[in-house]
């Protein structure tokens, strides 16, 4: 439109997909593991994706161009086929801390990767308490029928966008990306934050200071407390360079340009999520790495 100076393209979509694989516990034998990647069932994938280009100002001196896109994803699972699990479904989401402890379900008619914990219960000041968790089916015991599937792990929006600017001389470029709609199992919290773990031989133990502040004097891995709204808006990269144009002669008709620029990459993260980033696969965040920030200089020299 208008000449090229803007340009959009759209997609719509559909993917059925046969024989999804996920690792699920088998009988136990004698001679084989009680684990195995096998084929579980099928599911479905909706949805759409907008992209956006445009030349905002466009003159002798100046320069701005800009880009942005949206994609919506719709996730389904329509059919499992792995043993009798149809009814229940086949947990998933392996976490750090206890033994066998899974906090996603595959199940019929739900997203892959949702969440299955308990409803944790809070006390009038808003804190948790400890080990106390909603009886969501009045049978007035807590037992595994009392876990929930709630959120899911993969976002319904994602975006991204970049900018490029140039006003004689100088150029800047500025690109991110952001994510709605998707789920975060701190499990570096779960894992490290209760007191239990504050004293151990003796001495105060290696131990992360976790955001949540539960409070909990032992784990409570399969909470919903450490389920949190992981969206984020990220800032990846910032250029900004100075040419010169005719630094030295090369000859009558052409001369030698210098350009020296500076980048930061991973810039900062706009974000509700305690932990260090919210940006896991598979929803489960059980690392304290951070990505690092990096600063880079150069410089062009142009014959």
């Amino acid at each position: 439109m208008w000449n090229d100076r803007l340009r959009l393209s759209a997609d719509v979509y559909q993917r059925d997909t046969r024989d999804i694989l996920n690792y699920i516990p088998v009988p136990g034998l004698s001679n084989l593991t009680n684990y195995l990647n096998t084929n579980i069932g099928s599911m479905t994938n909706k949805g759409f994706e907008i992209d956006l280009n445009g030349i905002l100002i466009e003159t002798k001196d100046m320069s701005w161009t800009a880009g942005v896109n949206m994609a919506y994803n719709n996730n389904k699972v329509t059919k499992l086929t792995a043993s009798d699990e149809n009814a229940t479904g086949i947990e998933t989401g392996g976490i750090s801390g206890g033994t066998g402890n899974n906090v996603q379900m595959i199940q019929v008619d739900y997203p892959m990767r949702t969440f299955y914990l308990y409803q944790q219960v809070y006390d009038t000041a808003g804190n948790p308490i400890n080990g106390v968790y909603f009886d969501r089916n009045n049978d007035g015991q807590i037992t595994a029928d009392d876990r929930y599937l709630s959120h899911k792990a993969d976002a319904d929006y994602t975006f991204g966008f970049n900018t490029n600017f140039s006003w004689k001389n100088w150029t800047a470029a500025l690109s991110g990306h952001a994510s709605v709609g998707n789920w975060v199992y701190n499990n570096v919290a779960s894992d490290t934050e209760m007191l239990a773990d504050l004293w151990t031989n003796q001495f105060v133990s290696n131990r992360v200071s976790s955001a949540t502040k539960s409070m909990f004097t032992q784990a409570q891995y399969l909470s919903d407390y450490y389920l949190q709204d992981g969206s984020f808006l990220k800032l990846d990269n910032f250029t900004l360079g100075y040419t010169f144009p005719k630094l030295f002669k090369l000859n009558a008709d052409r001369a030698a340009s210098l350009n020296i620029f500076g980048t930061v990459q991973n810039i900062c993260t706009f974000t509700k999520y305690s932990g260090i980033d919210p940006e896991v696969y598979g929803g489960i965040d059980g690392t304290v790495y951070p990505r690092p920030r990096t600063y880079v200089a150069g410089i062009k020299l142009n014959f």
